[in-house]
């Protein structure tokens, strides 16, 4: 809850709950809520995925700050000058951007190729200046405009979704829930970490109209899942989706 109220604020919060008590109703058969517990922690990573915002956000709070002079061990009265390395993805700039405008530049090749040019080379932020700071700290504030942008869109519709399916396995297959509910781990990081971690979870949401009907699906899934964590490229996950099919 504290979590997702510094993400976004107390009403988002609430919706967390929200979101997780049906699954609260479907587990109270089970003693040990297991269902609940991971549902709970991965719906909560969910919600508060790193998007621009976030990442400008966490960059210019006090306690980092503090926490890089402790690093270098800085005495007292001694200058330490901050610079982040910033590397923006053209997907990345257009998904802090209202879901229309947003769609509008990723759909359109010419607008597309314009905010490219803003997004070949990575920059250095010094966020101990006054204009990086600035820079970052009005990034941060787009964060009340969160709930209408397109990113916001999209991981809230996955998100939808994959409750919806936790929700419907669960009431035939508990361990299998347990297994789907898992799987967010998959999707994790920011930018390139987070494409690749999105598109092994797809893939492995993609064989459940197979799995769910097999006496061994809960293990199965498992495997894929353990399998898509054990290398970056997804070697493992082809090789395992293979057997699947």
């Amino acid at each position: 809850m504290a979590r997702l109220a510094d993400y976004q604020d107390s009403g988002y919060a609430e919706e967390y709950l929200r979101r997780l008590k049906p699954v609260l109703q479907a587990d109270s058969a089970h003693k040990d809520y297991r269902l609940t517990v991971e549902t709970a922690r991965y719906l909560a990573l969910w919600m508060t995925y790193e998007d621009a915002i976030r990442v400008a956000d966490l960059k210019i709070r006090s306690g980092r700050f503090a926490r890089v002079r402790k690093e270098v061990q800085a005495q007292q009265g001694q200058v330490v000058t901050c610079q982040e390395f910033m590397h923006p993805r053209v997907q990345e700039i257009c998904d802090i951007m209202h879901v229309w405008k947003g769609s509008l530049f990723l759909n359109t090749p010419l607008l597309r190729s314009f905010i490219g040019l803003f997004c070949r080379r990575g920059r250095k932020v010094n966020t101990t200046s006054v204009s990086g700071f600035l820079l970052l700290y009005l990034v941060a504030g787009l964060r009340f405009t969160r709930r209408s942008t397109l990113r916001f869109k999209k991981e809230t519709a996955a998100m939808e979704n994959w409750l919806a399916t936790v929700l419907d396995c669960a009431a035939g297959d508990y361990e299998l829930a347990v297994e789907i509910a898992e799987c967010q781990r998959l999707v994790k990081g920011y930018g390139d970490t987070h494409e690749r971690g999105k598109a092994g979870f797809d893939r492995i949401m993609g064989t459940l109209e197979t799995l769910r009907n097999q006496p061994d699906a809960a293990s199965r899934v498992r495997e894929l899942r353990d399998a898509a964590l054990a290398d970056e490229r997804g070697e493992t996950l082809d090789a395992s989706l293979k057997k699947v099919a």
